[in-house]
């Protein structure tokens, strides 16, 4: 194999691993880190030596240094633009999720087109990158907000690496900014009771499938009959499990982030399931109070206006599932397991949720330890 996987200090590397032959016969092998580290672009790069080698003999041209990228030629330079409009027809539709998508096209929209647009790819190099970057700055935009839009650069010019349009992706790119984890919002029982208390009928299945079940809006959206499997006992509905096998954002259908997976039923949940499943087993479970599936932003609008009912301004709809996994997680749910029902890519992301339990405990002793009660006194007659 010619790609080949491998670690560099502790970290996955693509390597270009070449054997051949020189024309005089004597067996070499060409050993490289790629220049891309993305599997599409480090295939292209391989190509390029493969080329080299058929025509003269040595992954390189006559007369070029070792390490040093082939020179594009003046006339085959692309703007920027151009670069952008492939990468959105190819990388983007094969590459991204439709969520990714939406947030690459507003990046483009909103910044790096209006600004480098009408340049030459090969102009938008690492200087480029830090003066847009210093212009963010002075925008005083969010740290998230400005990696975001070096994160859309930075594919971009991996892609134009990877079609040969850029000798390399510019090496002296800004760093990307450190930033601290945002404060969960995590509802009490009472909150959760009051929020569906103040749904409408219609809508309290959605919300309670967040809250109980830690689905995802785009999973909720996607929700069919067939994905829920009902148990009963004495004709009672009492759990159960519900598959999640895909998303809906923005109109397309999608795989969840981890795959599929399977969720219990709450003996809540159950109850509240149990009356929408008669109907065509294909057809949406949640839907809204007209009896249609969700649109992309109809559930968020939806919860806006209940919590707003209920007097509970300020939290997000994602409120409901960070709920449902710090329930789990109280309920004594092995903080693996958890990672799996909540489909979370990394186990430190579970992590951040017990973290936010030990803060509930350390709080509740010392809220104890600041009782100040004092000792009673012993009876006359106790033993000394």
């Amino acid at each position: 194999m010619a790609v080949r996987k491998s670690q560099r200090r502790g970290k996955p590397c693509l390597v270009i691993d070449i054997r051949y032959t020189t024309k005089n016969g004597r067996q070499e092998r060409f050993r490289k880190d790629a220049q891309t580290q993305s599997m599409t672009a480090a295939k292209a790069e391989e190509k390029r030596y493969m080329l080299n080698i058929a025509r003269y003999g040595s992954p390189y041209e006559p007369g070029a240094e070792s390490e040093t990228p082939q020179s594009i030629p003046p006339e085959s330079v692309k703007t920027f633009a151009e670069v952008v409009d492939e990468f959105r027809q190819t990388f983007m539709v094969t590459d991204l999720k439709i969520t990714t998508r939406k947030g690459y096209d507003a990046v483009f929209a909103s910044e790096l087109l209006p600004k480098f647009g009408a340049l030459p790819i090969t102009q938008v190099d690492g200087r480029a990158a830090e003066e847009l970057d210093l212009e963010l700055t002075k925008r005083t935009l969010a740290l998230s907000t400005r990696n975001n839009i070096q994160i859309v650069l930075r594919s971009l010019l991996r892609f134009a690496a990877s079609r040969q349009y850029i000798p390399a992706i510019p090496a002296n790119m800004p760093t990307l900014k450190k930033i601290g984890q945002s404060v969960l919002e995590i509802p009490t029982d009472e909150q959760v009771a009051l929020l569906l208390d103040h749904a409408r009928k219609s809508h309290r299945l959605s919300f309670t499938l967040m809250s109980d079940a830690g689905l995802r809006p785009n999973e909720v959206r996607a929700l069919r009959r067939r994905d829920v499997q009902l148990r009963y006992e004495n004709g009672e509905p009492v759990g159960g499990f519900i598959t999640i096998r895909r998303g809906w954002s923005h109109g397309e259908i999608h795989t969840p982030k981890t795959g599929q997976r399977e969720v219990p039923i709450s003996p809540e949940l159950a109850r509240v399931l149990a009356p929408e499943m008669h109907g065509d087993r294909e057809g949406h479970i949640a839907t809204n109070y007209l009896g249609l599936p969700w649109g992309q932003f109809g559930l968020d609008q939806a919860f806006e206006r209940v919590i707003h009912r209920a007097g509970l301004e300020g939290w997000s709809i994602y409120s409901l599932r960070h709920y449902a996994i710090t329930s789990w997680l109280r309920a004594g749910i092995p903080v693996h397991v958890v990672q799996r029902m909540a489909g979370h890519v990394h186990l430190s992301t579970t992590q951040r949720y017990v973290h936010f339990l030990k803060a509930d405990l350390e709080d509740a002793a010392r809220k104890i330890a600041a009782r100040g009660r004092s000792p009673s006194s012993p009876p006359a007659n106790a033993p000394a």
